[in-house]
């Protein structure tokens, strides 16, 4: 390379390729070139260097360009001068800096204190190990401009450098095929994107913030090595948006709380992952969906959502002891339409074994401190507490985000049965009316024992089911609901607690069909003990009879209703012998009625 082929300069770029050993004619490197890029086709590290920009030192020889020096890349070529302390001193300038073959993770304790304002960091597929300096948990604690972070292929790496989390501007870490890790937690806020394939590193990795394009990726691997990584937390990643995990077999626990991630797939961005156990979503107010099946997620336990925005989990918590169950789903959600996801995963499990308890709303108002069952391995640890906020919740300690039943004035508490299968419906919600005749009411209709629904502006509450499993309803505050169940629902065998209040608008609680045959006589409130209504100012009756007998009711409490006529008025079909028996209250023990001028 002669000094004239500079002439028409001056360049920003050099790229020199060599099949020799030696580096012949290479007289002189401008000191204003950006970038050097060295390719040797060689393992050993070149014997000959440029030398007439160079000051001699006591052991060293530095490259004057150094300080102007923006991008390094060195593959392969185990050149220690260049990646030396006394090197990088002069390297104030550069923004990015690939090592792939030749050192490990390892080295980002000789970068602390240096590269300030580097951007790009690649040190992948180390061919050998590197022993592990005191210092590394702080080699993170001044790369504030660093944006990308690849440690592909490190797969002698155990833990993360703690002080990553200070890495303020990171956008993307790549760990893939980082076999040794057993845990990921605590890192910036700013990450955008995130991968792990435990597969191995990607063929080509990518110039900006962006993930490994999938034609890069690979999808087996031919080694039976294990891949110990079973926790993975980006809770508080806030900007995260773009995951990829892949062939993780022992992830047990994945916690996504506090993401901007809009859908979570579990056949694009997180597959092949059979053994997870305990899913977080706390926070999330960006997600919309969902999509997996029951064979993505097969030994699937634990589902916590909360799009909420501000609300971060402070536990890791455990199964419940106490319930043999194969699946728990805890979900607050804002957006109705996320439903769909919730409904789809426990449909799956729909065999039995399922415990859930769904809220729809956007309200902050609770009355306690969610208690989780937490062993001290699953807690995080006093310096994670400091950036997190506690989750309220109701006050069932055991069912998530629970609004706590406001007592009507002059009316019986309800009863206090937990029930395992729970849905809410409360204010600030969205797309809820839509959504009562989809996914969210298949869930009320087919699944749910206790329903609670307050404080919406709805007509129609309930959907259009003939068969009902609920075991107690409470329907409050809902001003425009005209009538509570419509008229083609039937067989309410289950039912044991009905209480309302406040519906304006309302004209009935059960409005008149035609029910009457051998199939829906038999059993229909056969289990209704209590019946309360309160302040229903329009309301005209309160049920159609098409049954013989209410065997089990005990209590009936209705007041403030000034438009009521009848409490029970014959259905459009009804058993002959009504007209000449009446309907039987054989355990009737409590009737309050009052402020009722109409009641005939």
């Amino acid at each position: 390379m002669d000094d004239d082929l500079y002439e028409e300069g001056p360049y920003r770029w050099i790229s020199v390729t060599s099949r020799d050993a030696e580096v012949h004619g290479m007289k002189a490197i401008p000191a204003e070139a950006s970038s050097f890029f060295l390719a040797f086709e060689i393992s050993n590290p070149p014997r000959a260097l440029p030398d007439d920009k160079t000051i001699g030192g006591e052991n060293h020889a530095v490259w004057l360009c150094l300080s102007s020096l923006w991008v390094l890349d060195l593959r392969y070529t185990d050149w220690n001068e260049i990646l030396s302390k006394e090197m990088l001193n002069l390297m104030k300038n550069i923004r990015e800096l690939n090592i792939e073959g030749v050192r490990g993770w390892q080295y980002t304790t000789d970068l602390q204190g240096r590269l300030p304002n580097l951007q790009r960091l690649r040190i992948i597929k180390p061919t050998c190990q590197w022993e592990t300096s005191e210092d590394v948990d702080n080699s993170s604690t001044d790369k504030k401009s660093m944006e990308i972070l690849d440690l592909s292929g490190n797969c002698d790496m155990k833990i993360l450098p703690p002080s990553l989390w200070k890495a303020t501007s990171l956008r993307l870490l790549v760990l893939d095929g980082c076999d040794g890790l057993e845990s990921i937690g605590r890192l910036p806020p700013s990450l955008e994107s995130f991968s792990f394939n435990g597969y191995g590193p990607a063929s080509q990795w990518t110039e900006t913030a962006e993930l490994p394009s999938k034609q890069f990726r690979p999808s087996s691997r031919t080694d039976n090595k294990d891949v110990r990584i079973s926790k993975i937390s980006l809770a508080g990643c806030t900007q995260l948006e773009n995951l990829y995990l892949c062939g993780l077999p022992n992830l047990v626990e994945l916690d996504l709380s506090g993401t901007s991630i809009k859908i979570l797939d579990f056949e694009t961005m997180v597959v092949q992952i059979p053994r997870l156990k305990r899913l977080f979503l706390i926070g999330c107010k960006h997600l919309r969906a969902i999509t997996f099946s029951h064979e993505s997620v097969p030994d699937l336990e634990l589902l916590c959502v909360d799009t909420r925005a501000g609300i971060v989990c402070p536990l890791r918590p455990s199964i419940s002891k106490n319930k043999p169950t194969r699946l728990q789903v805890h979900g607050v959600v804002v957006d109705a339409r996320l439903t769909h996801s919730l409904s789809n995963l426990i449909f799956n499990y729909r065999q039995g074994g399922v415990h859930f308890n769904i809220h729809v709303t956007s309200s902050p108002m609770y009355d306690g401190i969610i208690q989780f069952e937490a062993t001290n391995k699953d807690m995080i640890g006093p310096s994670d507490q400091e950036s997190l906020q506690l989750i309220p919740t109701g006050r069932y300690s055991d069912v998530l985000g629970m609004v706590g039943v406001v007592p009507m004035q002059a009316f019986p508490q309800p009863p206090t049965t937990k029930f395992d299968r729970h849905v809410e419906i409360a204010d600030g919600s969205f797309y809820v009316e839509r959504e009562l005749g989809e996914a969210l009411g298949q869930l009320m209709g087919n699944h749910a024992e206790s329903l609670h629904v307050h404080d919406i502006l709805v007509r129609a509450i309930m959907p259009k089911y003939s068969s009902w499993v609920l075991r107690w309803c409470c329907v409050e505050r809902c001003p425009k609901v005209d009538t509570v169940f419509p008229g083609n629902s039937f067989e309410f065998t289950a039912l044991e607690t009905f209480w309302v209040s406040d519906l304006m608008m309302a004209r009935s609680i059960l409005s008149k069909g035609s029910r009457f045959n051998g199939y829906g006589e038999i059993g229909s409130f056969k289990s209704l003990q209590h019946l309360q209504l309160r302040s229903c100012p329009s309301l005209q009756f309160v049920l159609p009879v098409w049954v013989s007998s209410f065997p089990s009711l005990v209590t009936l409490h209705i007041i403030h209703c000034g438009n009521l006529s009848h409490v029970f008025v014959l259905d459009e079909e009804y058993p002959e012998e009504i007209t000449t028996l009446g309907v039987l209250f054989p355990k009737l023990t409590t009737i309050d009625l009052h402020d009722l001028p109409k009641l005939e």
